[in-house]
């Protein structure tokens, strides 16, 4: 069984998370934190390229998408 209270301790006061954030977190996440799981294999540069083809970036969504710049007539 995990112990859960001392993983919620750890994380409260290491890390700040709050509950919420925690109870968020999957088993990985709180074994990453804390530093219990074995490091992960970076990816194959086939594997990223995969991924942008199968994840293609689509229209930002940040500020400048909903402000148009104005610019006074001349």
């Amino acid at each position: 069984m995990l112990p859960w209270a001392d993983l919620l301790r750890i994380t409260a006061t290491r890390w700040a998370w709050t509950p919420a954030e925690f109870w968020a977190a999957t088993p990985r996440e709180l074994e990453a934190v804390l530093g219990l799981g074995h490091a992960a294999d970076g990816l194959k540069r086939c594997e990223l390229d995969q991924l942008i083809r199968t994840h293609p970036d689509t229209a930002t969504r940040g500020r400048a998408e909903n402000q148009k710049e104005e610019r006074p007539h001349d």
